[in-house]
């Protein structure tokens, strides 16, 4: 519905909104002065001088999305901590005909959408007039990879789909879109130490061994592929630099 599409729009502004629209127009989005009232802080002229234009890119982590749906005024969102109620939203990964929003990764918050980051690029562009954008975590932890073998962890299909089909609907912002995307992340080189995750969940391009006493690392199928398409730049596309 539109109240569904407008939760979503206010989903973007508070989340993104937030923290960009200070930088590109000097002030916090119409929705959250709206919602948030006189808990959020009004910058002075002197605060909007300094703060506007005040940087050179557009830096974007993304991993998922979500479905979201109007909750209204005196709602219990699903998420219920603060800032999040002031969006009046209720957000999930199953949508009203009980479809879930992509395959899921071994971290539960983590649906593999790769239209997702289109829509988000786009949604930035056409925002904030275009900016030039590094995407600067882009990956996933490939399901039940910290219980395989090494052998078997080796072989991350998963992951290489989810690079191959991300990186495409960025690569498709760019060309129909008008994206102005010059740095792509891939997150990550190394397993590593994930957040509250811990060691549990493996982002890495390459297979770290824990056990061993010099954390011996073993390039993942993932990282071949992920060779590969770079040393086949700049053919994808000659402005945008993959790391």
């Amino acid at each position: 519905s539109s109240e569904d599409a407008a939760a979503a729009q206010r989903d973007l502004e508070f989340q993104a909104g937030w923290f960009a629209d200070p930088l590109y127009f000097g002030d916090y989005p119409a929705s959250m002065r709206q919602l948030v009232g006189d808990r959020l802080p009004v910058f002075t002229a002197e605060e909007q001088s300094k703060v506007k234009g005040s940087l050179d890119f557009y830096a974007l982590n993304h991993y998922s999305s979500r479905y979201y749906a109007n909750c209204g005024e005196g709602c219990q969102p699903v998420q219920s901590n603060g800032w999040f109620d002031d969006q009046q939203a209720t957000v999930g990964n199953v949508n009203s005909d009980g479809e879930v929003i992509g395959p899921v990764a071994e971290s539960v918050w983590l649906n593999v959408v790769p239209a997702g980051i289109h829509d988000v690029l786009v949604w930035i562009s056409e925002r904030y007039n275009y900016p030039v954008i590094y995407i600067t975590e882009n990956g996933v932890d490939a399901p039940g990879e910290s219980q395989m073998s090494i052998h078997d962890a080796l072989n991350d299909t998963f992951r290489v789909d989810f690079y191959r089909d991300y990186i495409d609907n960025v690569l498709e912002a760019v060309t129909t879109g008008g994206v102005d995307v010059r740095v792509y992340f891939a997150w990550s080189l190394l397993d590593n130490f994930e957040w509250s995750d811990g060691y549990n969940c493996r982002f890495g391009l390459h297979y770290v061994d824990y056990t061993a006493t010099n954390l011996t690392r073993y390039p993942k199928k993932s990282a071949l592929w992920y060779k590969e398409f770079i040393k086949a730049n700049p053919n994808p596309n000659p402005n945008i630099t993959y790391y």
